[in-house]
């Protein structure tokens, strides 16, 4: 399980707001050099229908699910999903996995959310059997599966890349999983991760280098940069309750800010909450302004061992689509 080499990924979230222009936008992204393109699930339009327009629409880039939480779905339907992704992209599927949260698995789907680290290695176990012999016959902590396919593949099998946040994931991502999906994360917070990633690798036998480091970069192509900025903040302060984000944050200095974030909205006052959050701090995890400001940013996590960089395009709600073609635009090949 080689790395992929360096490329450029492009995040598309746009699907939530123009899932019909999704095929024409990939496509166009695949034209302008784009190695990979990722679908979020969240409660928008499903990852692997999206992905499956796009896979038509395509030739060439990697189609990759960033992320489907693992809980809303037992292992045998996400691998039957992922290979079929994979038959109708000839080969392009990459299987981007994550834990989620407490409240979009168990309040949003009534799901159970328990041991998440456990959760991830059996599900990858199972995936794995069944992209590579067909035929899954486990028993685990959380997961159980007797199971066989009932058809082949003759595509080499989709790569499975976990979302991690912090060591007990980076960890398991460096000992099982293909590649790693980082996320809302500064230059500086990536070396440590790194190392982490390297050390559950050296754990299994593995090299730093069998684990394709990618990361989500939030980032406007904007004169607006305040607009912008204000935009971003209020999307952020969302995770204030989010614990696996919060303990990452933490690390980055953050907690006060986020307390705050959490103070005020407990108080009701909801709008007045992403402002407790500074611009200084919007601008570590994200880059607004000028296409020299996006390609910096980029080239700053090249620089501390980022392969497989993955263009956010963010901006206000009521542009979103000018910013989402401003941003691609001007920051294919970076």
């Amino acid at each position: 399980m080689a790395a992929a080499k360096s490329k450029l990924g492009l995040e598309m979230s746009i699907a939530s707001t123009a899932f019909a222009e999704c095929p024409r936008l990939a496509r166009e992204a695949e034209d302008r050099g784009y190695g990979s393109i990722w679908v979020p699930e969240v409660s928008g339009p499903d990852a692997f229908v999206t992905l499956a327009t796009i896979a038509q629409a395509t030739s060439k880039a990697d189609l990759a699910t960033g992320i489907v939480p693992i809980q809303i779905r037992t292992p045998g339907a996400m691998a039957m999903g992922f290979l079929t992704l994979n038959e109708l992209s000839g080969g392009r599927a990459i299987a981007g996995l994550g834990v989620s949260s407490p409240i979009i698995v168990e309040r949003w789907h009534g799901a159970a959310y328990r041991k998440p680290v456990t959760a991830m290695r059996e599900c990858v176990t199972i995936m794995r059997q069944l992209f590579t012999e067909g035929r899954s016959k486990f028993e685990g902590k959380v997961y159980r599966s007797d199971f066989r396919l009932g058809f082949q593949s003759k595509y080499p099998p989709p790569r499975i890349y976990l979302a991690a946040l912090n060591p007990p994931m980076l960890r398991l991502a460096g000992e099982v999983a293909d590649g790693v999906l980082l996320n809302y994360s500064p230059p500086e917070a990536i070396p440590p991760m790194i190392a982490e990633i390297r050390a559950g690798a050296e754990a299994a036998g593995r090299n730093l280098t069998d684990v394709d480091i990618s990361i989500y970069l939030r980032m406007c192509i904007t004169e607006d940069e305040a607009a912008a900025v204000a935009a971003f903040k209020r999307e952020l302060a969302t995770y204030a309750f989010v614990d696996q984000y919060n303990a990452m944050f933490e690390r980055y200095g953050l907690q006060d800010e986020f307390t705050e974030v959490r103070r005020l909205w407990r108080e009701g006052k909801r709008d007045d909450a992403p402002n407790a959050l500074s611009d200084g701090s919007a601008r570590r995890l994200a880059a607004f302004g000028p296409p020299a400001a996006g390609r910096k940013f980029v080239e700053s996590f090249r620089a501390v061992g980022v392969n497989h960089p993955v263009i956010f395009p963010i901006g206000p709600g009521r542009a979103l689509m000018q910013h989402f073609t401003t941003t691609v635009d001007t920051l294919a090949g970076a």
